[in-house]
């Protein structure tokens, strides 16, 4: 398990806390609520996407919530969804483009899934 502290707002306050995640086996473990919680999932993107749907009222301020973050199928498979694009309509995704899910970010955050799946399909027709 490797660790990470990440901030995020719950009840209008800002706070940093540790999350732990597998790589091998995609997992995400989070202390929040005084309960500890594991999302599992195909990646850890998708179980980052899993902790957000459970918390909707807690906004994470990671890049991994960002609207234009979205994993490519290659990035997801090298490093189990920890890494993901940065994306910007019209313009092809570049290795400079790749950033950590959980490194920080306070800009155009969503809790919503579809935001970003919905950005990520307008990228992709941009590109046509």
């Amino acid at each position: 398990m490797e660790h990470r502290e990440i901030t995020l707002e719950e009840d209008g306050l800002l706070r940093s806390v540790e999350i732990a995640y597998d790589m091998e086996n995609p997992s995400i473990q989070i202390n929040l609520e005084n309960s500890e919680h594991v999302f599992y999932g195909d990646n850890l993107f998708s179980c980052f996407i899993k902790l957000r749907q459970n918390f909707p009222e807690i906004k994470f301020f990671c890049k991994g919530a960002k609207k234009n973050v979205y994993p490519s199928r290659a990035s997801s498979q090298m490093s189990s969804g920890l890494m993901a694009y940065e994306l910007q309509q019209g313009k092809q995704a570049l290795r400079a483009n790749i950033v950590n899910i959980f490194d920080y970010e306070d800009q155009d955050l969503t809790n919503d899934p579809s935001v970003q799946l919905d950005f990520f399909k307008s990228w992709m027709a941009s590109l046509k």
